[in-house]
């Protein structure tokens, strides 16, 4: 499983606050301590298309909530496709 630098929904929120308060990316990666392309990452997953007053593209913490929920559920072995056993050798 992808190990997410942002785990939670709160983080994400907190993202949000921070980028609509007109925080920069480089601040809001040293108030997680993660790297710059991490946040630029997480900011880039939660676009969602409108701009914020500043001209800045806004970021929603829940579309981006969304977006890695879809991905962790698309993983993972297909129902009904056996990878061992008798039914996987066709016996």
């Amino acid at each position: 499983m992808a190990d997410y630098a942002f785990r939670t929904i709160e983080d994400r929120r907190k993202i949000q606050e921070m980028w609509e308060e007109g925080r920069s990316p480089r601040e809001i990666a040293g108030a997680f301590e993660k790297s710059l392309d991490v946040v630029y990452t997480e900011l880039s997953r939660g676009r969602d298309g409108t701009r914020l007053p500043d001209q800045r593209l806004r970021y929603s913490a829940d579309l981006a909530q969304r977006k890695v929920q879809q991905s962790l559920e698309r993983r993972g072995r297909k129902a009904g496709k056996p990878t061992t056993g008798k039914r996987a050798a066709g016996l």
